[in-house]
């Protein structure tokens, strides 16, 4: 670690200050979820339950959520990793952190990352490789309980097991913004369907875009018209690690 002492102080440097700014993006996130109303939480908390009465708080989601609790003993834990062997403790000649080099090992990491970095970065070209492909939707089906079936193509080629899930994207809607549902579909069928019920901002809005009775004509929100029909992203399958 003496050879390369400059480049991990840069690893340190740059590890805390994206856990400052990901520390920061949840802060944001909790101020937007404490200012919702309390209807609107349970399409983005269902392990919660409120009574009535009660608006949970920012305090609430840092302190008595385990979101919230492990982000702050993480951020103390990183806090002191880096504090320890600074400058300021070397005075005083507090210095547990050579004790605990040896347990690092011998320089031999890229020997275990390259294959997994390998496998990593193919997965990655497949995915976008399927993410940037705009499927034809080819039937939607309003069902009971707020809920929408969506039946679309299936990529050729396309390897899907049963009970796997896929991240989804409607090109009318925000092409870049996916979310995740359970596909419906056999494996041995030829096109993927899933069931969305809605509950969130989102997914009404997906559900109202093949409402014919709220629209003229399905791919018209708010009075705007698109030559071009809605279609389907997807990012995926995945599964469990068995599959």
């Amino acid at each position: 670690m003496d050879s390369h002492l400059q480049f991990h102080k840069i690893c340190a440097c740059t590890a805390l200050f994206f856990t400052i700014l990901h520390s920061i993006g949840h802060l944001v996130n909790f101020y937007h979820v404490a200012t919702q109303p309390i209807e609107h939480l349970h399409c983005l908390t269902k392990e919660f339950s409120f009574s009535s009465d009660f608006r949970p708080n920012i305090s609430f989601w840092l302190f008595r959520t385990l979101t919230g609790i492990t982000g702050i003993l993480l951020y103390i834990g990183l806090q002191l990793l880096l504090d320890i062997p600074s400058a300021l403790c070397l005075p005083l000649r507090i210095q547990p952190s050579s004790r605990i080099g040896p347990a690092h090992g011998t320089p031999r990491f890229w020997m275990f990352f390259i294959i997994p970095g390998i496998v990593y970065t193919l997965d990655k070209i497949a995915t976008f490789r399927t993410r940037y492909m705009a499927l034809d939707i080819l039937e939607t089906e309003l069902l009971p309980s707020d809920v929408i079936k969506v039946k679309f193509y299936r990529p050729p080629n396309m390897k899907v097991l049963s009970g796997q899930w896929i991240r989804v994207s409607c090109t009318a809607l925000r092409p870049e913004e996916f979310h995740s549902f359970t596909l419906t579909s056999a494996p041995h069928e030829d096109f993927l369907s899933i069931h969305v019920k809605a509950q969130g901002p989102y997914t009404w809005r997906l559900r109202n875009l093949f409402d014919t009775s709220l629209n003229g004509k399905v791919g018209e929100t708010d009075g705007e018209k698109d030559d071009d029909p809605p279609k389907i992203r997807i990012e995926g399958p995945f599964g469990g690690g068995n599959q």
